[in-house]
């Protein structure tokens, strides 16, 4: 074999690697490693391109210049798990995430935190954007049929501002889920 060939054949390897590493087995989605450094690269850049923006109203091409954090957990779903099974779960996992990719547009990032959450990074949105963006998602899985059952989510929502890490961001979005849970379920908590 050639070493051209060799080289081709190296590389869609580690492509396949990445995927088993990167993905998400059940949904196809990022995992929480996947999640965690795919959207360090995006917060790292965000860091880096939002001083050079700040004050001029200009967005530094394919820059990115905001980012919002969505965390969301389906209520309930230890009930479907127990009354239904867990093949059930599975398959609500499965739809739910198709669900979420096809709202989201191409640059937001979508990973499957553990369990029955979610996280999503949405790219160069602002807040009011962030905001209709995490309603429409708690309003659509509400009044859809997600394999013949109708289920909701909670959401926490956090558009950053001083925080240093991506972990720091995760972590405040999933206390403001907790409190939407607190809250009755089906809503979004948001701190900006």
């Amino acid at each position: 074999m050639k070493p051209e060939a060799k080289i081709s054949l190296l590389k869609k390897e580690i492509e396949k690697l990445k995927k088993l590493v990167y993905l998400d087995a059940l949904t196809k989605v990022y995992n929480r490693r996947g999640f965690l450094e795919i959207g360090g690269n995006y917060f790292k850049s965000f860091r880096e391109d939002r001083p050079a923006c700040a004050g001029r109203g200009k967005r530094r091409k394919n820059g990115i210049t905001s980012l919002a954090l969505i965390f969301l957990d389906i209520d309930d779903f230890k009930k479907i798990n127990d009354k239904y099974g867990h093949q059930k779960g599975d398959r609500v996992l499965k739809q739910l995430a198709k669900i979420l990719q096809s709202i989201l547009r191409k640059t937001d990032l979508l990973g499957r935190w553990g369990g029955e959450e979610f996280v999503i990074l949405l790219v160069n949105v602002n807040k009011i954007n962030a905001q209709k963006i995490a309603q429409k998602l708690c309003q659509l899985i509400a009044r859809t049929r997600i394999t013949g059952l109708y289920l909701t989510i909670s959401l926490g929502l956090i558009i950053p501002k001083k925080e240093k890490t991506l972990t720091m961001i995760i972590n405040k979005a999933d206390k403001l889920m907790y409190q939407a849970k607190k809250r009755g379920k089906n809503q979004i908590c948001f701190l900006s």
